[in-house]
């Protein structure tokens, strides 16, 4: 288990992450999200021993960052955003020497660094120079790395960015992997991708948790936007008929070119809705072509929580959110 508690760290009279705490447990892929500046790479900085709190306390199984940081460090592995690489050097090469200074015996590194190349797709380019190969490649190798010694924690700062689509396949793959015996700590701004892997999402803003929220919590929400199509009907009837809802007040009536009104506003995600504003559209006498109500994506809704424009979705959020 990770835990993080009360964790502040400050740079002078500047406060980067100001009383952060959660847990984590084998298994979770947590993102760490946020606005550039929120405390994203601060935290992991942190997680990783590169620094230590100016208060607070995180833990690794019982181990603590600061008291036993050697120990930590040894059940860690850490890809940082810049991913440093010695580039004079091949793929075959960096793994095998980064795995002998992790402290693996000669045979033992030679079967781990294959391994890793294998299972990251990088066994094409165990012979070339690092120096040659795409940022894709670069970052596959970093994480290779950081996997070196089956970590029970991996840290890595951003591995998703610029990085074209097969490649951000590639290296999300490698994250799942790892996180069936590693709990996983991610950031990034790359909100589809990082939504379709993370299990769970820590929203920093100005350096304190803003939101905490599962997956299956913002896959559950039930907000959405209402679409109706009506005909026969005037701009104000249709507001004055949306007001009857909730959210219907600040409803926007749009006429369509094939003389059908598209009347939308925020509603709940339910057939009461739905059947609602159908029965209301009949007893007026107007003709229904459709009405639905479309949920945001998973991309949209972390966007909104990153924006600070939505609370999390699901029974437990509030609990889990603000700070």
């Amino acid at each position: 288990m990770l835990e993080i508690v009360q964790v502040t760290r400050c740079f002078g009279r500047r406060t980067a992450l100001e009383n952060v705490s959660f847990q984590a447990v084998r298994g979770d892929i947590v993102g760490i999200l946020g606005p550039n500046g929120a405390g994203k790479t601060t935290l992991l900085r942190l997680a990783a021993c590169y620094l230590q709190p100016t208060r607070g306390v995180i833990r690794l199984n019982g181990l603590d960052s600061f008291l036993q940081s050697l120990e930590f460090r040894r059940r860690m592995g850490y890809l940082p955003e810049r991913c440093p690489l010695y580039d004079d050097m091949t793929v075959g090469e960096y793994l095998l020497y980064r795995a002998r200074i992790k402290g693996l015996p000669f045979l033992k590194a030679r079967i781990r660094a294959r391994e890793l190349a294998e299972q990251l797709g990088l066994g094409e380019v165990r012979g070339r120079i690092i120096a040659s190969l795409s940022l894709g490649c670069r970052r596959r190798t970093g994480m290779a790395d950081a996997l070196l010694r089956d970590p029970r924690l991996l840290l890595l700062d951003d591995p998703i960015a610029n990085v074209d689509a097969v490649e951000c396949e590639r290296i999300a793959a490698g994250v799942a992997n790892a996180a069936r015996h590693a709990i996983v700590l991610v950031s990034g701004h790359a909100l589809a991708q990082l939504g379709a892997l993370c299990t769970r999402f820590l929203v920093l803003r100005a350096g304190c948790v803003a939101v905490e929220v599962t997956r299956a919590d913002l896959q559950a929400g039930d907000s959405g936007v209402l679409l109706a199509e009506v005909a026969g009907a005037t701009e104000a009837a249709l507001k004055r008929v949306a007001a009857l809802f909730s959210g219907g007040a600040a409803a926007a009536v749009k006429l369509r070119p094939d003389g059908w009104w598209q009347l939308s506003w925020p509603t709940r995600q339910t057939e009461t809705v739905r059947e609602a504003v159908a029965t209301e559209v009949a007893r007026q006498g107007w003709r229904l072509r459709s009405v639905e109500v479309v949920a945001p994506s998973l991309e949209s809704r972390l966007g909104d929580l990153v924006a600070g424009r939505a609370a999390a979705a699901g029974p437990d959020a509030a609990a889990r959110g603000g700070a």
